[in-house]
């Protein structure tokens, strides 16, 4: 096969140009990145550093002429494109019209003018019902109808857990295939996804070798003592951990269920429930008040004993989601969220994003409670081990940008899936 020529728009830190040379390695390919669009100078940084490109050559899209006269031709357009609102204005005057403005269109021209054989876009799963359904629409019959390209029936929503990767990351993605550039005569793309399905370790009923599964591949048993927790910086968190650990264990539930959200400042309530308080509401107030009336002697006396009410408002609330089999807080993973404390079933982490909310884990290996190292957020996207992070680049920077980064990445295995399908069948 000649070539593969590729541009890179919004391309962060890189994610679809690591997967395609994952399938070019596989597959024997030669490929060429022509062009580069990004903004953030941080993931530019990153960017160039992997991938041996100047970074004065990565522009803002949005300073290439009406003609794309600065962007090569090329055989695959790789975009994570941001979501706008399109406008109502072009309702007669057809799908480009809608989108003008947007950074959407700004894809388009370049599809119209330049012809790529191939297309990935990727976005959030919200893209689909984004505005009604509207901007969905809008971008699927401007790619079908008015560009030419072959793309799914249905929108392609894919998660790395369905790979075999312990995170829950739901995204859309859009792959595509100019019709005037293959003799096939199908009216849409078609996925497989049986092997995926079978061969997936995450899908056993072993919660324990799942847990194992992911220390050994994806967590790093050398961490250094800035992610760990620390008895006297954190001991009010660490406070907080073992007094939820020792109710998670002690409490009475009714027969058959978990524990259900818990709100600390609820529990000995009696206050008369309003007949305009949301369903949701009334169904968690109702529960607290059985797991109360249940445990009335062990509660009181773990309100009192952890000094619960000194706590903050976040800390005061459990959500516990870790089933029934999992009894042991040091065998969930931790999110920290606004809305209180969330603990997820050991075998799938909560999406990454930015530096917030990074989850908390138990070491098995340190025997302590730590956050994910970047590192570690790059392996749940699947970057190798080769590739250089931001903070591994400037040192001197926060893991603030390396956690950001991942976290706006797309992940490399699934996006290689796609890659390879394309090339492969169309």
């Amino acid at each position: 096969m000649k070539e593969i020529r590729f541009i890179d728009l919004f391309a962060g830190i890189g994610g679809f140009h690591k997967a395609l040379e994952s399938v070019a390695k596989k597959k024997k390919l030669d490929i060429k990145c022509v062009f580069v669009s990004e903004i953030d100078k941080e993931s530019i940084e990153t960017y160039s550093s992997n991938f041996s490109i100047d970074k004065e050559k990565i522009i803002n899209i949005r300073d290439l002429d009406d003609n794309m006269s600065g962007v090569p031709e090329h055989d695959f357009l790789f975009a994570g494109f941001p979501c706008q609102t399109f406008s109502n204005a072009g309702k007669k005057k057809g799908f480009l019209d809608e989108i003008r403005g947007t950074l959407f269109f700004d894809i388009v021209k370049i599809l119209k003018i330049k012809k790529p054989k191939y297309i990935l876009l990727e976005n959030v799963k919200h893209l689909v019902n984004h505005d009604n359904g509207k901007t969905w629409e809008i971008i699927i019959k401007t790619l079908k109808d008015d560009l030419g390209y072959i793309i799914p029936k249905d929108p392609l929503i894919l998660s790395p857990h369905e790979f075999g990767i312990p995170q829950e990351r739901q995204r859309v993605f859009i792959p595509g295939v100019l019709r005037e550039k293959t003799s096939l005569k199908d009216e849409y793309i078609s996925f497989n996804f049986d092997d995926l399905k079978s061969n997936n370790i995450l899908n056993s009923s072993n919660s324990s070798e799942i847990r194992k599964y992911i220390f050994d591949k994806f967590l790093e048993e050398e961490v250094e003592s800035k992610y760990f927790l620390d008895k006297e910086k954190d001991s009010y968190l660490l406070n907080v951990f073992e007094a939820w650990d020792d109710f998670l264990k002690n409490v009475e539930k009714p027969e058959g269920r978990t524990l259900p959200v818990i709100w600390a400042d609820e529990l000995g309530k009696k206050y008369h429930l309003k007949s305009d308080m949301p369903e949701w509401k009334k169904k968690y107030i109702t529960d607290m008040r059985n797991i109360y009336k249940m445990n009335k002697d062990f509660i009181d006396n773990w309100l009192v004993k952890y000094e619960v009410e000194k706590w903050k408002k976040r800390e005061k609330k459990f959500e516990w989601q870790a089933g029934k089999e999992v009894t042991d807080l040091k065998h969930s993973f931790i999110q920290l969220r606004q809305s209180g404390i969330r603990c997820k079933k050991p075998i799938k982490f909560p999406t990454l994003v930015a530096m917030v909310q990074i989850p908390i884990i138990y070491d098995d290996f340190n025997n302590a409670w730590r956050y994910l190292t970047p590192r570690e957020t790059a392996n749940l996207q699947s970057f190798p081990k080769k590739y250089k992070i931001h903070n591994e680049i400037k040192p001197e920077n926060k893991d603030f940008y390396s956690y950001k980064q991942f976290g706006n990445s797309v992940n490399v295995k699934i996006v290689s899936f796609i890659q390879e399908h394309l090339l492969n069948n169309y």
